[in-house]
């Protein structure tokens, strides 16, 4: 019988026996339980002397029903020694298919990853309808199956490729049903051989990526490595699984009809430019991370997602604005920076000293405020006639988030006006649009495509149309 093959958001319990390759000759029988929250390894008995020190464990082997299985990167969770010792371990990483005596060797020749909704981002439909009808009676019925268009993507900086890839499986029972499944990945081919972190740091970047063109969290459904090569003739390589805790707990809720994204079709033409754009632009990194952070976060309240909007704008523009961020270069202030320290008296207090001296390390550059109404202003007027009623209003709208960045920072004295309640939620989608554009911009993305996906997001403009009304500003 086929094993089943299974997702990151799949329990699943696999029997075997285990032992570290250090001490291959203690061998434990245990069950290995994965799921959502963890990888965990239960053992009747323990793979080294109770008493001794170790508690970490870079690998473990398995030889278990699933075949060969490597774990990595493991520590013991729960020791019971008593007449029959036990103990329990948890690990990041989970590979199946495969032993790997040391972590240095686990390397792989290229990487297949299914992400939740990379189906939806890849906006082909390869299935067609075959209907007969014969005065209006159903006569036949079928289902037509065309592999979709490949990309492929040269990531220079990666010296790799980054190429789209599908996958079609038929299912049947008798003469009831059959099932056709398609699925897709994006196959990461570096020139040569790399290691098992390397290739997830790239999984959760192209992860990340694929986030912000969508707009929602999404997470890794299935990771396939390709090893050795096991038939030269066919050029057929090891097939090896690695499972890792998921970024959601659940697949996520289905892609609702009124959404709109940054799906493949849009981008196309562009998308080598767009990856390559994701992974070299470092000045973008910190915001973006930032932005991350708040679409994977649960349940977090409006103070808290405006103050890290309020980061990420704020990082935006000093990263990625230069000296046009600044009163005047580095070089012309330090003059002016010397002569203020020199003149700070003799005998003055040296933590007094040390604060001005950090004070005026960065005076010369500009304050929040400023940062946020370059940002605000310098937006294209068909994005400034979506969000904002007037010029006048806009130019109020950095002292608004100021004032209000400032109070829920500090929470001194209240503001004459300051926003909260559904004013926040108001503001949030604001700051997320402004992001969502300007980061759109450096991937280097046309503008009428991102106009054109904002306005037909009709959540995210319903939101805009209502703070446009509902917000003083």
């Amino acid at each position: 019988m086929k094993k089943k093959k299974y997702t990151m958001f799949e329990d699943f319990e696999i029997r075997g026996h285990w032992w570290s390759p250090s001490n291959p000759d203690v061998v434990i029988a245990g069950n290995l339980y994965y799921s959502s929250d963890e990888i965990r390894l239960e053992l009747f008995g323990t793979l080294s002397d109770p008493i001794s020190d170790i508690n970490r464990y870079d690998l473990i082997l398995g030889q278990t029903e699933r075949g060969n299985i490597t774990l990595q990167s493991g520590f013991i969770a729960n020791l019971t020694l008593g007449r029959y010792n036990s103990s329990i371990l948890v690990f990041r990483k989970l590979i199946i298919g495969k032993h790997f005596t040391k972590t240095e060797d686990i390397k792989f020749h290229s990487l297949y990853v299914n992400y939740t909704h990379l189906e939806e981002w890849m906006s082909h439909n390869p299935f067609t309808d075959d209907i007969v009808l014969e005065e209006n009676k159903l006569t036949q019925a079928g289902l037509t199956y065309a592999y979709p268009p490949i990309f492929e993507a040269r990531i220079e900086s990666l010296k790799s490729t980054i190429k789209a890839s599908y996958n079609f499986t038929a299912n049947r029972e008798k003469h009831i049903r059959r099932i056709f499944e398609h699925t897709s990945s994006l196959n990461i081919i570096p020139d040569t051989e790399q290691n098992i972190d390397w290739f997830l740091d790239v999984t959760q970047e192209l992860q990340y990526l694929l986030t912000f063109l969508m707009n929602r969290p999404i997470s890794v459904k299935r990771i396939i490595a390709k090893g050795d090569i096991v038939n030269e003739e066919r050029n057929v390589r090891e097939s090896i699984e690695i499972f890792i805790k998921p970024a959601t707990e659940k697949e996520g809720a289905e892609i609702d009809a009124n959404e709109s994204f940054l799906s493949l079709n849009l981008i196309e033409e562009k998308i080598a430019e767009i990856l390559s754009a994701w992974f070299n632009d470092e000045e973008i990194k910190p915001p973006r991370n930032i932005l991350m952070r708040i679409l994977y976060s649960k349940a977090v309240d409006g103070e808290t997602t405006f103050l890290d909007y309020s980061k990420a704008i704020e990082s935006f523009h000093r990263n990625t604005s230069g000296d046009a961020g600044k009163f005047m270069d580095d070089d012309g202030y330090k003059l002016i920076k010397d002569s203020m320290i020199n003149a700070i008296p003799e005998g003055t207090d040296i933590n007094l000293i040390n604060k001005l001296k950090s004070t005026l390390d960065y005076a010369h550059h500009f304050g929040f405020r400023r940062r946020v109404k370059e940002l605000l202003l310098g937006l294209p007027q068909e994005l400034k006639d979506i969000m904002f009623e007037s010029p006048k209003k806009l130019k109020n709208v950095p002292v608004d988030i100021t004032n209000t960045r400032d109070y829920y920072t500090h929470l001194g004295e209240l503001p004459s006006y300051y926003y909260k309640g559904w004013e926040l939620l108001f503001t949030n989608q604001r700051l997320y649009a402004v992001l969502f554009y300007r980061i759109s911009q450096r991937l280097n993305i046309k503008d009428d495509i991102i106009f054109s996906v904002i306005k037909n997001n009709d959540n995210l403009m319903y939101w805009l149309k209502t703070a446009k009304s509902e917000l003083k500003n």
